[in-house]
């Protein structure tokens, strides 16, 4: 499975931004590429820095700091990506064609030859179902505690209607309909139905051949409409006596499995964008603070601000209020007032000149916000900071 272009490993190549660059306000020219191969043999390396934006289809990009197979490294693209000069990368189709544009100041760039032709494949999970060696489906109406005999198989417990308690090891969970758990070889368990209940549940035991199983085992899951569908079919086939049923049911439940697997992975990457991409906004917030610090003494705007890290005003209010709790405007305020106090302290410029140069728009507004922050005109302070050094 690939990469997502915000983990860590993709910023030593550039970063990403949100929203379609202008390209008239950032005077760059626009180059528009069709693939529809999995397979390359060169790379684009720009002397300056470039961004992709994906218009349609799926697909990765493959990316190192030079053209070397054995070096690169291949991430989907989530979102529009911004590389850095001198890094050599091409696009590849997840789907069976897709379409990008490459954004830069100039159409300048080389064609770096791969030493040997690159290709994109998907690493299926390899697994077999071996043998199922027990099945059976439960209609229980009355108290009931089962615990299971050690034994070196799988076992599969599927909640169709009601609840059912388990107990692993020192854990204990309740299933609810359409709750399905798997255990491994060898593990304790026990099932509990409380009085004054009733459940209908599907039991399993097979043996199977898959590689790191552990990821599997122990772990509740709530099952999804495929899921479902393969669990009644083997429900249904568990009732029959024809010769075929047994070779259905190891169809269904090899079908099971790999449902299993697909969501376990659309769990765990959901999880780990959510992380990546809290990180992900967290750098960006960084690196605007950053700027703001480097610009206070120039009469930035917000504007200017969003042309710079490629924003909606709407987005970086957003991504101030979820983190600082706090506005840019105001922010970028307190800053600037902050960065006064210290201008006053070192005593080279007037107060005039300190409203100019940090953007006030006159020296009256600057003494009036001053005072309001810090409860004393800007004068004062200054007379203040003589008084202490006189003293």
């Amino acid at each position: 499975m690939n990469n997502q272009a915000f983990y860590d490993s993709f910023l030593e190549f550039g970063s990403v931004y949100y929203e379609p660059i202008d390209l008239e306000k950032h005077h760059l020219a626009c180059m528009q590429f069709l693939t529809h191969t999995k397979t390359m043999e060169q790379l684009f390396c720009f002397p300056c820095e470039v961004y992709i934006e994906l218009i349609s289809g799926l697909a990765s990009i493959v990316i190192g700091s030079q053209p070397d197979p054995v070096d690169l490294k291949t991430f989907a693209i989530h979102h529009y990506l911004k590389i850095n000069p001198g890094v050599c990368f091409n696009i590849l189709p997840v789907s069976d064609e897709a379409t990008y544009y490459l954004l830069a100041p100039e159409n300048r760039y080389t064609k770096l030859t791969l030493q040997e032709p690159y290709t994109f494949q998907l690493q299926p999970v390899r697994f077999n179902i071996l043998e199922i060696l027990d099945h059976y489906y439960f209609t229980e109406e009355q108290a009931y505690c089962f615990n299971r005999a050690g034994h070196q198989y799988f076992e599969l417990l599927y909640v169709h209607n009601g609840t059912l308690g388990v107990t692993l090891a020192d854990t204990v969970c309740t299933l609810a309909a359409g709750d399905l758990i798997l255990f491994g070889p060898d593990s304790e368990h026990a099932k509990r139905l409380t009085k004054d209940n009733t459940c209908n549940f599907l039991s399993i035991s097979f043996d199977m051949d898959l590689s790191e199983p552990q990821r599997l085992l122990g772990h509740v899951f709530h099952c999804t409409n495929g899921l479902r569908d393969a669990l009644y079919k083997i429900i249904e086939e568990s009732t029959m006596h024809s010769p075929h049923a047994q070779t259905l049911m190891l169809c269904h439940l090899q079908e099971i499995i790999t449902r299993l697997i697909l969501l376990l992975n659309e769990l765990e990457e959901e999880h780990n964008s959510f992380s990546l991409n809290q990180n992900s906004q967290g750098d960006l917030l960084q690196q605007i603070l950053a700027y703001m610090e480097e610009k206070v003494t120039e009469p930035i705007t917000i504007e200017q601000i969003c042309h710079k890290f490629f924003m909606s005003r709407t987005s970086l209010q957003a991504l101030f209020k979820t983190y600082l709790h706090n506005s840019p405007k105001n922010y970028l305020l307190n800053i600037k007032l902050q960065k006064s106090k210290e201008l006053i302290r070192e005593n080279q410029h007037t107060i005039s000149e300190i409203a100019d140069m940090l953007g006030f728009s006159s020296i009256h507004y600057f003494s009036r916000l001053f005072k309001k922050y810090f409860d004393l005109s800007p004068s004062e302070y200054a007379k203040e900071i003589v008084a202490s050094e006189n003293s």
